[in-house]
C-alpha cells in the first residue's frame, strides 16, 4: 500500500506518496503542491502501476489516461522508480518566425503601441539575419554576437544595438520559461544598463539573465530571496528554515539580526515558483533554505553577472534588496513595504527607493494619465533621490 506524506504546513502543502517498490525498499514521489484530493487520486494510480508491474500487465485504462495527463515533471519522477517507461521527446522546437508571430500577438494586448512597435522592429531584424525558418533551438550565442555586430556594422548606434539586445533577451527568455528551449543565446548580449550613480536599480529582464546564469538551484535560491524578497545577505538568507514559509498563505516569517526583531513578507509569484522546485528538490529533513557557504559570495556573484552578461553594478546584495523595495514601491504602499523589509520608513525614503526605467514609462503614458497621480503623501519623489547619495547598509 502507498501513502500520502506532507512535507510541510498548510492547508495546501507540498505533498509526495510513499511506497514499497519491487525490491523491497521505500521509495518517494514528490508531487509539488497539490490539493489532498490530488493526492489522493495519485495515492491510487500508484498503487495501480506497483500491481501492474507486480503481475507484468498493463495498468488499466483509467490508471493509463491518468499517467498520459500528468505534467512532465511528475511522469519523470514516475519513471525514474521504474514504475512507468519515459517520455518519448515531443513535437520539434518551433520556427522563430512562428513564435515571433505568437509573442507579439500575446503582448501586444498589454504594451503600449510604442512598444510593440519596438518588438516588431527587433523581430524584423531577426527574421532577416536567422531566416524565418530557423529552428529556436539552432541559434547559438555566437550566432547572437554576429548578429549584434551586424547592427553596429550598419552604420546603427551602440544604443540601438542596445536596445535591439534587450528585447531578443526580453523575446527569448519567455522561451526558457515555456521549456521551448534550455537556454536564452542572447544572455550574454551588452544591453541598457539603468545605474545612476551609486544606486543602481536590478531591473526584472537582468534579474531573469542573471538567474539563468547562476550555477545551482541554491544560487537561484539565494538570488531570488534578495531580488524578490528583499532579505539581507547572509544574515537573514542564511537564516531562514522551511518552516518559516506559509505556503498556504504564501507568505515568509523572518528574524531581522540587525533589528533583533520578526517580521512577516510576502512570497511574491517569482519567488514562490522557485522556492517550490527548491522544496520539492530539498533532502528529506532539509531544514534551511540556503545552505551555500558564506565565503566568497560577492566573487561567485560577480562571476554570475559575467556569465550572464550583465555590467557589474556596485554594492551588489544591497542594490538587489534596494531594487525589491523599488519594485514593490510601484504597486504597494510605503507603510507595507517598511514593514516588510524590516526598516522604518525615513529609512526607506532617504535610502532606498530608486525611480526606476518602468516608473518613469508608467508617469509618461496615457494610461497613468488617465488613472491620475497618487496621493500617498509618504511615497518618495524623483527629487528626494538624490544622484550622489549611497544606499546605506540597512
Amino acid at each position: 500500500m502507498a501513502s500520502i506524506v506532507k512535507l510541510g504546513k498548510g492547508k495546501q502543502p507540498p505533498r509526495a506518496i510513499d511506497f514499497v517498490g519491487l525490491d523491497g525498499k521505500r521509495k518517494r514521489i514528490r508531487l509539488g503542491i497539490v490539493t489532498l484530493e490530488q493526492a489522493r487520486q495519485a495515492k491510487l494510480r500508484v498503487e495501480k502501476l506497483v500491481a501492474a508491474k507486480k503481475l507484468n500487465q498493463t495498468p488499466d485504462s483509467e490508471t493509463v489516461t491518468w499517467l498520459g495527463g500528468v505534467s512532465d515533471r511528475l511522469h519523470d519522477r514516475i519513471a525514474r522508480v521504474d514504475l512507468c517507461p519515459p517520455r518519448e521527446p515531443t513535437s520539434a522546437c518551433p520556427t522563430l518566425a512562428g513564435f515571433l508571430k505568437k509573442y507579439i500577438e500575446q503582448r501586444c494586448h498589454e504594451l503600449e503601441p510604442s512598444s510593440v512597435e519596438r518588438l516588431e522592429n527587433t523581430r524584423d531584424r531577426l527574421q532577416r539575419y536567422f531566416g524565418s525558418e530557423l529552428p529556436l533551438d539552432k541559434i547559438t550565442p555566437n550566432m547572437t554576437k554576429d548578429w549584434r555586430a551586424s547592427i553596429i556594422e550598419e552604420g546603427l548606434t551602440e544604443g540601438t544595438a542596445r536596445t535591439h539586445c534587450r528585447n531578443a533577451k526580453t523575446i527569448f527568455n519567455d522561451a526558457v520559461e515555456r521549456e521551448l528551449i534550455s537556454r536564452n543565446p542572447f544572455a550574454k548580449l551588452k544591453s541598457a544598463a539603468t545605474a545612476r550613480g551609486d544606486a543602481y536599480y536590478v531591473t526584472p529582464s537582468e534579474a531573469v539573465q542573471v538567474l539563468e546564469a547562476c550555477p545551482n538551484l541554491e544560487w537561484r535560491v539565494l538570488f531570488a530571496l534578495c531580488r524578490y524578497g528583499g532579505l539581507r545577505c547572509p544574515s537573514e538568507t542564511h537564516a531562514v528554515t522551511w518552516r518559516d514559509v506559509d505556503w498556504e498563505n504564501r507568505r515568509l516569517h523572518v528574524y531581522g539580526k540587525k533589528t533583533g526583531k520578526h517580521r512577516e513578507m510576502p512570497v511574491v509569484p517569482k519567488l514562490y515558483r522557485i522556492l517550490s522546485e527548491a522544496f520539492e528538490m530539498a533532502a528529506d529533513g532539509a531544514e534551511q533554505i540556503v545552505t551555500l557557504s558564506t565565503n566568497n559570495l560577492h566573487r561567485t556573484l560577480e562571476k554570475i553577472l559575467e556569465r550572464a552578461g550583465v555590467e557589474r553594478w556596485g554594492d551588489l546584495f544591497q542594490a538587489l534588496r534596494a531594487s525589491c523595495e523599488t519594485q514593490l514601491s510601484e504597486t504597494c504602499p510605503g507603510h507595507a513595504i517598511a514593514s516588510w523589509l524590516g526598516h522604518s520608513r525615513k529609512v526607506s525614503r532617504k535610502h532606498y527607493l530608486m525611480v526606476s526605467d518602468e516608473i518613469f514609462a508608467m508617469a509618461t503614458s496615457e494610461k497613468s494619465a488617465a488613472v491620475g497621480p497618487r496621493t500617498d503623501s509618504h511615497d518618495v519623489t524623483n527629487a528626494e533621490v538624490r544622484k550622489d547619495e549611497r544606499p546605506a547598509r540597512d
